[in-house]
């Protein structure tokens, strides 16, 4: 270990000061102003911390502490009462982290894609439908694409959503892609073992998206146990999940506004 002056009045704090221990005390040096005597239930949880540290260690720590409370001391008041914020920030969990609030299980996913003009603007949507009744939406576009990206963009979304969430039960994903469905359940095993070459050893189209696409689909079998069930159906056909993400995959590459349906436990979702 390198040798550490002990810190006074004088010396410079920087990240060659301290190793160990203290380098992690360092990177989160606003959480230990709680550690004053006004706070004696986190100044004892910092005792508990310090338990089987080493001598040397407990002398680095011992100054680091007395640097900051005389940084404390010397602050304004308007500079303490911000640091109080943030140490609040980080000490107190929001209410998205209790148990109470957790996301209802995903049953199934409906996504879809559109293209004015192909190529031209597209957009993308996907409908999350969830095990308490309600749904999730989400929704995006890009300004020059194509419809078959944009349809793999929405089956993106829906699994990331699903890996977002955490969840360890299968789900069914619906797409009205044929390109999507097949593509990802049997063309592209072959694609992989050509490196990345059609039958016809021509380059795969739309390589990017594809393996963006084959990544989190494996993701989402390996959270869930069990391999995501891809199910074609048929577009403009009266299937109310279906209908409602060509609606905002639409309205995303026309421009339009739209108002997507929030689920209020959902804050993990991507999009």
């Amino acid at each position: 270990m390198a040798c550490v002056q002990p810190l006074n009045s004088h010396s410079k704090l920087t990240l060659r000061n301290f190793t160990g221990v203290a380098d992690d005390l360092i990177e989160r040096r606003w959480q230990f102003l709680p550690y004053l005597p006004d706070f004696m239930t986190l100044k004892e949880q910092l005792i508990q911390e310090l338990d089987g540290i080493s001598d040397p260690l407990i002398v680095e720590v011992l100054d680091f502490l007395q640097f900051l409370k005389t940084k404390h001391l010397n602050d304004s008041p308007d500079i303490q009462q911000a640091r109080s914020g943030l140490v609040a920030e980080v000490v107190t969990p929001s209410p998205a982290q209790t148990a109470t609030d957790a996301v209802p299980t995903i049953k199934t996913i409906y996504t879809d894609g559109a293209c004015s003009g192909n190529p031209g603007p597209g957009g993308w949507g996907v409908v999350l439908y969830l095990a308490d009744g309600l749904v999730h939406e989400l929704g995006g576009g890009a300004p020059q694409t194509t419809n078959n990206r944009m349809e793999m963009q929405a089956a993106i979304a829906g699994l990331q959503a699903l890996v977002a969430s955490g969840q360890t039960s299968p789900v069914e994903l619906f797409t009205d892609s044929e390109y999507v469905k097949k593509g990802i359940t049997q063309w592209i095993t072959g694609w992989k073992r050509r490196d990345w070459q059609t039958s016809a050893k021509k380059p795969v189209l739309n390589k990017d998206l594809w393996q963006e696409l084959d990544a989190i689909n494996q993701a989402a079998k390996q959270q869930t146990g069990t391999p995501v069930q891809w199910t074609y159906v048929r577009g403009h056909a009266g299937n109310a999940g279906n209908e409602r993400c060509d609606e905002i995959a639409r309205a995303f590459s026309q421009n339009q506004s739209i108002v997507l349906n929030r689920h209020p436990q959902a804050v993990h979702f991507v999009n």
